[in-house]
């Protein structure tokens, strides 16, 4: 199975991006990385190369996306949305089978990617979605996409991007998720089948 790790990123996120980047060069089961960069300008684009460079992480491509910088909800779900959509057509055009849409925010067990795969596989899913627990509660689930699987299939039938004439919406990932349950898919979310799972912060 030929798998992309697809991730948008932000210069917000420069706190955790050089070790997020050491987790990615140790995932065992062979794919390649592909990181939007949605941050103001391109400088943003060569630290994380350097970051690449020293990790040593392997065939990785950067692609930056110029956006409106506001960093309101509606602006960060825009740019996100974006990002996401540049992923998806990359994995259509290059002939991969699946997306790993990894949030660069969170630290992962070395083979995750070989379990999840794994758990796709069995139960003939669209998306295999896991997460770990909101990030200042423990007890509360996090719905968001943090650790996801996307098939070809699924990407093929499903954008990022809002419809136009469409009502506004809090939270695309949900969105995303909702309307491939609504057209028939199918997908599972997964909670403590990877562990542990550091979502880093400030």
């Amino acid at each position: 199975m030929r798998v992309l790790i697809g991730t948008p990123i932000h210069i917000s996120k420069d706190y955790c991006m050089e070790r997020w980047l050491e987790n990615v060069s140790k995932i065992e089961y062979p794919a390649n990385l592909l990181l939007v960069d949605n941050s103001p300008g391109f400088e943003y684009v060569k630290k994380v190369k350097a970051y690449c460079k020293k990790a040593d992480v392997k065939n990785f491509q950067i692609v930056h996306l110029d956006f409106d910088q506001g960093m309101g909800r509606d602006e960060k779900d825009k740019r996100i949305e974006a990002a996401q959509e540049i992923i998806r057509q990359y994995v259509l055009t290059h002939d991969y089978d699946v997306w790993f849409s990894w949030e660069c925010d969170q630290i992962i067990p070395t083979d995750t990617l070989d379990r999840l795969i794994k758990l796709l596989k069995s139960g003939n899913y669209m998306l295999v979605v896991h997460n770990a627990w909101a990030r200042n509660n423990p007890d509360e689930s996090n719905p968001d996409m943090g650790i996801t699987l996307i098939t070809r299939d699924c990407l093929k039938k499903h954008d990022f991007l809002p419809k136009r004439g469409s009502p506004q919406r809090q939270g695309g990932e949900r969105w995303f998720k909702e309307r491939v349950f609504r057209a028939g898919g199918n997908y599972i979310d997964v909670y403590g089948l990877i562990n542990p799972i550091y979502h880093l912060s400030y």
